[in-house]
């Protein structure tokens, strides 16, 4: 009798042993930290003891993922159960970026020096992209659409940062393997939620503190004049931008756009509209709809400024709004001005020009940084 108790004993003790006990690579399986997205809807981050998994919501399908990208540290050895995704090994050290916006961030990030080839420099403001491609140590890898694929193998960089297009393909790009990390920001349609991008850069360069930091400071600065231009009594009606192609893309009344110049203090007059994107308007509707709008912000590139003159000789239609005829028309000539590299991770600096703009007397000793009166 002594030998079956003892012998059960044994049985029952390895059952719950084995009961409790983890397969060897279960704590790779649990989050290790947690990771909050304040803002942000296009991506999502979960950490685990071996590796990031960070998820791109496709923002055309939000049922489905864009990407998902599988994080590991380089000098970690490869786990050998990871989930399906990219599998991009960190921090990048050399990459390739398709636009200005990748480039501004990454200086923002402090990490301008890993770029060593871009689409399109002409477009580019960033200074040490500017130089470096003059002096060979960045190359040009011509259009975004049609980019060099003999040049980009040859660089043979980690990553190459590209912002997506709907129903976009990348070519012959995709047969080098080189992991394409999209990103596409700019169908955020809140502000800071665009803004909060910088962190998901920050998880490829092992910047992640200083993300953080910088994003906080972006928040406050935001949401202290937001708060100022929200105690105003009367917003003056606005509207933006100019025809194109015979097409008026209007702002839609939930985009980015839409929100910060309601944060400005401004009344934009397709607030009502659901749109997350953009308004293919005929010049007829604007004209009927603006036609007495207080304010008019145009954003446009161009080696000369617009003025008054050059507006209505483009398109004499252009004067019978009431903002044109009242000399309160706004211009930013992007050839020259850093609002696209600034919006970005910077809308608080956009921002403040809009509350100048629509209540100067806010911000006495403000100057213009983007925008100024037409000539």
């Amino acid at each position: 009798m002594n030998l079956l108790k003892l012998y059960t004993s044994i049985v029952l003790v390895l059952i719950l042993v084995g009961c409790n006990s983890k397969p060897a690579n279960q704590d790779s399986k649990n989050v290790k930290d947690s990771y909050e997205i304040h803002y942000a809807k296009g991506f999502q981050v979960k950490k685990f003891a071996d590796y990031t998994e960070v998820s791109v919501v496709n923002p055309w399908d939000t049922t489905k993922l864009l990407q998902k990208y599988i994080l590991v540290k380089k000098n970690r050895k490869l786990p050998a159960d990871l989930p399906k995704g990219t599998i991009v090994r960190v921090p990048l050290n050399k990459v390739i970026t398709y636009n200005a916006i990748h480039c501004s961030t990454l200086k923002e990030l402090a990490s301008i020096g890993i770029v060593k080839g871009v689409c399109e420099p002409q477009y580019i403001k960033t200074k040490e992209v500017i130089e470096g491609v003059k002096t060979g140590s960045i190359t040009d890898l011509g259009l975004a659409s049609n980019p060099d694929v003999e040049k980009i193998i040859m660089l043979s960089p980690d990553a190459i940062l590209t912002s997506p297009i709907s129903g976009q393909a990348y070519g012959s790009v995709t047969n080098t393997n080189i992991p394409m990390i999209e990103t596409p920001d700019y169908t955020e349609p809140h502000p800071l939620g665009r803004a909060e991008w910088i962190r998901f850069y920050s998880l490829f360069i092992d910047k992640e503190q200083l993300a953080d930091s910088l994003f906080n400071i972006t928040v406050t600065n935001y949401n202290n004049i937001k708060k100022i231009a929200s105690e105003v009594s009367k917003r003056p009606t606005v509207f933006t931008d100019m025809r194109y192609m015979g097409s008026w893309n209007m702002p839609g009344g939930k985009s980015y756009m839409a929100n910060m110049l309601a944060d400005g203090g401004g009344s934009y007059l397709w607030a009502d509209d659901n749109t997350t994107t953009f308004l293919p308007l005929s010049f007829e509707s604007v004209l009927d709809k603006a036609g007495d709008a207080d304010v008019w912000l145009i954003r446009y590139y161009a080696s000369d400024d617009i003025t008054y003159k050059s507006l209505e000789k483009e398109y004499k239609p252009y004067s019978y709004f009431r903002a044109f005829k009242e000399k309160n028309v706004y211009g930013c000539n992007t050839s020259y001005s850093s609002y696209y590299d600034d919006l970005p991770i910077h809308p608080d600096y956009i921002l403040k020009d809009f509350v100048k703009v629509f209540h100067p007397a806010l911000f006495p000793d403000y100057q213009l940084k983007y925008y100024k009166k037409l000539e």
